[in-house]
């Protein structure tokens, strides 16, 4: 799980308030916390545990700021190596959603279904005479 911040939707209050919140609970230099909220997105945990993801949720939303949470498919070694996200390499996660497994066999929502049918091959059939 990575958690990004988006500074660009909050207004300069929040942001100052934010920086000020940076520099005291997490011990960020001025300049760090200045790039955090410069308008853009940034990535503040990197491969994260659920309990940490919502750890820092609960934080940033105490302070008014919400985060972006997005699940890495296990084995995708390239997104983990990557500074920036790429288009469907991850899934978006609405902050303050709690994580769970579906169980086996269910549907997943909002998941495209393929509607290709299967190639099927039919040598092997052949017909009874009578």
């Amino acid at each position: 799980m990575d958690i990004w911040l988006d500074s660009a939707k909050y207004g300069q209050k929040t942001l100052e308030e934010l920086r000020d919140n940076l520099i005291q609970v997490f011990n960020l230099s001025a300049n760090q916390a200045e790039v955090l909220i410069n308008g853009s997105s940034h990535r503040i945990k990197r491969s994260c545990t659920p309990e940490e993801a919502e750890k820092l949720i609960k934080q940033f939303k105490f302070w008014g700021v919400d985060l972006r949470v997005e699940i890495t498919p296990p084995g995708d070694i390239n997104s983990l190596n990557a500074s920036e996200p790429r288009k469907n390499e991850s899934q978006q996660v609405p902050t303050g959603a709690t994580l769970s497994l579906a169980p086996h066999g269910d549907t997943i929502p909002n998941l495209p279904r393929d509607k290709t049918p299967p190639n099927v091959t039919t040598d092997h059939l052949h017909l009874l005479s009578e």
